[in-house]
């Protein structure tokens, strides 16, 4: 492992690194904002904002890690802040730099990392923003641009956090003194008229001292009473709130309105002192950040949901619009117009699965349709990242993509294959039953040679026809033509049966079938359909486990639920693999997979099937631990 060389100007910055307050400072939601977006931009689980000191890195905001700090000298952010320069590292077992770093070999065991100086008003890196991954990656193109915008706005925004520090100090000190440093502040008699100003006051509003003075506060104000309400309220002390003022120039001027009564010694009212705070940086810094957003595809967004059950969404960039055809100010208080142009039929299944992310605090995902006002229905995708708040809201940061081009491009996928299929049904069954036919004698004995080329032949028609119903089947499921009869049924009766008619396919493999004690319920399900997923999931543990392992199924409740599990012990499933798992034709690159043979599109069947009726289906693997596939199903009699 070689540590990052010291930096020229070190003490310098380390200098301007204390000075802006920042180290083991508490969190802050604009920082986390910034590394949530990070994350979900780079597809990565891990991404923080970190700021090397003397002899650590200390993380300002943090996403996806637990601890606090490192020792500098295993920072990968330290070779970033030495070289000044971008940093990426696809993959730190392939880096000499890297390869026997604690941080490599052991928790959080980096492997991809990409970071980006931040810098401060001179120039001086201070630390990074990055991205890290456990698995080997690359971030492409569009990505490392906007890894760049978001690391020069958290720059800015240390400078603009320092100034909103100062000012706060300055107004809280200083609030009742005419001359407040960097504040605007006017002195007002009764009725609002401006009686002195300060330089500052002059200046954010465009007025000379003669011009201001006589004027009065109300005709400043661009929200009509508000200089009355905050009266009444200074009845019992100084108030404080957001508005906006009305420069000379007509420009609109966002200020933050500190109002405090001035009292004689007989508490007697004599006038008010009014401390104006622009808040104008902060606006730009709200709009640069609206200026990135609108780069990416689809809706950047916020969405809290309330202890109430009310939600809204307190950020959406303009993408909105192309998404769900309103604006962000339409839903900054209330999500329902949104939720309103859900498609009915998938209506249930969004909100559910946003039950679960914010039970879980687990990333929700889904794919839904929305119908836009103009544009009609269209297929969008979801991922949100879920954090709860201290008052019990669930806030998540995430971003929404139009996904209606793929799903047009996925129907004609399989108006093709469901063609294709069916024009291969019918001679396939005709080729088939003439091999059966002479493999079984009917034109008498043929040559041995010729009949171990038949029998070929048979078993590979066979395998042929397998592959046409799985098509078949998936083309019944997509196009909702699949039949389903859900009724109550007894589980434990369900699980036995599937047992016994795989355990000679297990058994040919020298693997032992188990079914574990567990609940005796009812679930509603489609017997048929159950059993076509449980025989799936049962070959599939048995063919990828050794002779003389065992595949365990088991059944409990959860949540309303029934949670039937298949649990093998073989090789597990390769991190790159996991997420293709449940695609059609999805099969692992390894050789033993293919030795197994087989179509990849069981699964594919499974997940279709569970979800038509009503459940869920997804899976747990170690690689070298082996897998525990499991699905869950209603409960009868229990409401979830």
């Amino acid at each position: 492992m070689s540590q990052a060389p010291i930096p020229a100007n070190e003490q310098e910055r380390l200098d301007a690194l204390h000075a802006l307050e920042l180290l083991d400072s508490p969190a802050e939601a604009m920082f986390d904002h910034i590394t949530a977006l990070a994350a979900q931009i780079c597809n990565t689980p891990i991404a923080l904002i970190s700021l090397v000191d003397a002899q650590r890195q200390w993380f300002k905001s943090r996403v996806g890690l637990d601890v606090e700090q490192t020792a500098r000298e295993l920072a990968f952010c330290a070779h970033a802040v030495a070289a000044d320069a971008p940093l990426e590292v696809d993959n730190a077992l392939d880096d000499a730099r890297f390869r026997d770093n604690p941080l490599v070999t052991s928790d959080p065991h980096i492997r991809f990392y990409a970071g980006v100086p931040l810098h401060d008003a001179q120039g001086l890196a201070l630390g990074t923003l990055c991205v890290i991954d456990r698995q080997p990656r690359h971030l492409d193109s569009h990505q490392h641009a906007q890894l760049q915008h978001l690391a020069h706005l958290t720059g800015e925004l240390f400078e603009l956090r320092l100034q909103a520090r100062r000012q706060a100090e300055q107004s809280a000190m200083h609030q009742a003194m005419l001359d407040n440093a960097g504040s605007a502040v006017l002195v007002l008699d009764p009725q609002g008229r401006v009686l002195r100003s300060n330089p500052e006051a002059q200046q954010l509003l465009g007025y000379s001292p003669d011009d201001l003075e006589d004027r009065y506060l109300p005709q400043l104000l661009l929200e009509p009473g508000q200089y009355e309400r905050l009266c009444t309220a200074c009845s019992s002390g100084p108030q404080s709130t957001e508005g906006q003022m009305r420069a000379r120039s007509g420009q609109h001027l966002p200020v933050r309105l500190n109002l405090s009564p001035i009292r004689a010694e007989g508490q007697q009212l004599q006038g008010y002192l009014l401390v104006a705070n622009d808040l104008s940086q902060r606006e730009e810094a709200r709009q640069r950040l609206q200026r990135i957003a609108a780069q990416l595809p689809g809706m950047v967004y916020q969405y809290l949901l309330r202890a109430d059950g009310s939600s809204c969404f307190p950020y959406a960039s303009a993408g909105i619009r192309d998404v769900y055809g309103c604006t962000p100010e339409e839903v900054s208080e209330d999500a329902g117009p949104i939720l309103a142009r859900l498609h009915p039929d998938d209506a249930s299944q969004v909100h559910a699965a946003i039950a679960r992310s914010a039970a879980s605090l687990s990333t929700w995902h889904q794919e839904y349709r929305v119908l836009h006002p103009l544009h009609g229905p269209l297929w969008v995708e979801g991922r949100a990242a879920p954090q709860r708040l201290p008052g019990g809201e669930t806030l998540w940061h995430g971003f929404i993509s139009d996904i209606s081009e793929r799903k047009r491009s996925e129907q004609l996928q399989n108006e093709f294959v469901s063609t294709v299929s069916h024009e291969l049904r019918t001679p396939l069954t005709a080729i088939a039953g003439s091999l059966g036919l002479i493999n079984g004698g009917a034109l008498g004995a043929v040559p041995e040679q010729m009949q171990q080329m038949l029998e070929i032949a048979q078993s590979n028609s066979q395998r042929l026809r397998k592959l046409i119903d799985d098509l078949l089947d998936i083309d019944k499921l997509v196009a909702g033509k699949m039949r389903f009869d859900l009724q109550p049924l007894a589980l434990r009766p369900l699980l036995e049966q599937a047992l016994h008619n795989n355990q000679p396919y297990a058994e040919h493999h020298g693997v032992q079938l188990l079914l574990l004690p567990g609940i005796d319920c009812q679930v509603t399900a489609d017997a048929q359909r159950l059993e076509q997923v449980l025989a799936n999931l049962l070959a599939n543990a048995a063919k990828f486990s050794a002779a003389g392992q065992s595949v365990e199924l088991a059944a409990v409740p959860k949540d309303g639920c029934v949670r039937i599990s298949v649990r093998d012990h073989g090789q597990g499933i390769a991190p790159d693999f996991k997420p293709r798992i449940f695609s059609k034709f999805a099969q692992a690159d390894a050789g033993d997979t293919r030795r197994q043979g087989g179509t990849g599109l069981g699964l594919a069947i499974s997940k279709e099937i569970i979800e038509h009726m009503g459940g869920r289906i997804s899976f747990d693997s170690v690689e070298g631990q082996g897998s525990t596939f499991w699905l869950d199903l209603p409960q009868v009699g229990v409401q979830s």
